[in-house]
């Protein structure tokens, strides 16, 4: 009984296997443009949902909870991106500017660094 309830951990298949320093830090987590690329699309996707609402709605509860949601998906884009110090750091920013002043990010210039690391 106890091996059915010991969580299995998922991992990207893209993503090495363990956290090893890279360029004298050691990162939280391994980074993996993938992985930022992802997150930061299900932020799109939650923070469109938020807009497309009337501002009256916006406050309700289930909609402060995709306001969060959309947080916390930046957050891990932020955390998945430390590798590449200007995008993490691009990440952070918008992130921080979406908790303080409600401005949705501009994720157009995002994908764009997203896309330099990929081919670069």
């Amino acid at each position: 009984m106890a091996e059915t309830l010991t969580p299995k951990l998922k991992t990207c298949t893209n993503c090495p296997p363990l956290v090893v320093p890279r360029r004298g830090y050691t990162p939280a987590r391994p980074s993996c443009v993938e992985c930022v690329e992802k997150h930061l699309g299900a932020a799109y996707v939650l923070l469109a949902e938020l807009n497309d609402l009337p501002d009256a709605r916006r406050i309700e509860p289930p909609n402060l909870s995709r306001r969060l949601r959309a947080i916390g998906h930046l957050f891990e884009a932020e955390d998945e991106s430390q590798e590449w110090p200007e995008l993490h750091a691009a990440i952070r920013e918008a992130r921080r500017a979406y908790q303080a002043t409600g401005t949705a990010p501009a994720l157009d210039p995002l994908a764009a660094m997203i896309a330099a690391q990929r081919n670069g």
